[in-house]
């Protein structure tokens, strides 16, 4: 094989195993060794405005410590702006700063902007899924792929404190997501 040949299919070869790769562009290896913990709709006056689904790897909910990858997906049936999926986030963790341990935290600052950055508006069909790693990064996933990761490895915890803490506004919706018996 002449030396462009060999060096494009060295290049194309690494790009494919990059593109597979853990943490690449699609969340589809990490979420097929996951089970489904639970599922649920989160309505405000009776319109859905998501549905969700929570999953890790034993296919139930023990507490609010991640010793393995946990996923949660949400599927958009409304047209919402980054700029309220961010604020809404930022209401729920002063809601629940003191549950959740982020009282005077100046971390949450951070996080807010990096999830202007990362989140895009979402329309109807649309889902962002939060992979969170033990110990490690929480990625988002769209529809078209990797649309971003925090790093600080104390974000995982509190975005899904949101919507697993006992103290949640959709004490419903966390009932379905942690398999309707807890």
């Amino acid at each position: 094989m002449a030396a462009g040949k060999t060096s494009h299919a060295l290049t194309l070869a690494l790009a494919l195993l990059l593109w597979t790769a853990p943490g690449s562009a699609s969340p589809s290896a990490q979420l097929d060794d996951l089970l489904l913990v639970g599922s649920g709709e989160m309505r405000w006056l009776g319109m859905e405005i998501y549905e969700a689904r929570l999953l890790n790897s034993a296919g139930r909910y023990d507490g609010g410590t991640i010793t393995a990858p946990m996923a949660l997906e949400i599927t958009y049936r409304r047209n919402i702006s980054r700029d309220r999926l961010v604020g809404t986030t930022e209401r729920e963790w002063r809601r629940l700063g003191r549950e959740l341990g982020l009282d005077g935290r100046p971390q949450v600052k951070n996080w807010l902007s990096e999830l202007g950055t990362i989140w895009p508006d979402v329309t109807p069909g649309d889902r962002i899924i939060a992979l969170v790693e033990p110990g490690g990064p929480t990625r988002f996933y769209g529809n078209e792929g990797l649309l971003g990761a925090v790093a600080d490895p104390e974000f995982g915890p509190a975005f899904l404190g949101i919507w697993l803490h006992p103290d949640t506004r959709a004490a419903e919706l966390r009932a379905g997501l942690l398999g309707g018996d807890q």
